[in-house]
């Protein structure tokens, strides 16, 4: 991952409670621009002399207010970087009506709070590690 978005701080594969690995695992960056190079890269494909596998890489997705009103949770995140951020059910309507916004898909977390909805087996979940002010 290094090699490709640079910033890397912490890479890791998520296991069960024996160690096993459960086809997930987590990236955290140091920097703005690396994170949202991942984010918007959406996969990526690893190749090894054993075998090529295509892996989807999502944002961490946590609990937040709606981003737009900030009144409500913001169970949606829309992971295009002109929107990225979190928006209520009505927000996200309201906001998605436009024309260049309706093929927008909607993140959610999954039920358990780990993860994102749709990532499937093979996914990375990016966790940016600076404030949003800064780099």
């Amino acid at each position: 991952m290094n090699d490709l978005f640079d910033g890397v701080v912490y890479a890791g594969i998520d296991t069960d409670k024996y160690k096993y690995p459960i086809g997930s695992g987590r990236v955290t960056f140091n920097n703005s621009r690396s994170y949202l190079r991942a984010v918007a890269a959406a996969f990526i494909e690893i190749k090894t002399m054993k075998f090529t596998k295509k892996v989807q890489v999502d944002p961490y997705l946590e609990d937040s207010l709606c981003s737009a009103c900030n009144v409500q949770q913001g169970p949606y995140f829309c992971r295009e970087l002109v929107c990225f951020r979190y928006y209520c059910h009505s927000c996200w309507h309201w906001h998605h009506s436009l024309d260049s916004m309706q093929s927008h898909k909607p993140m959610m977390r999954n039920a358990k709070g780990v993860g994102n909805s749709g990532s499937g087996s093979g996914g990375l979940m990016l966790v940016s590690n600076h404030s949003r002010s800064g780099n």
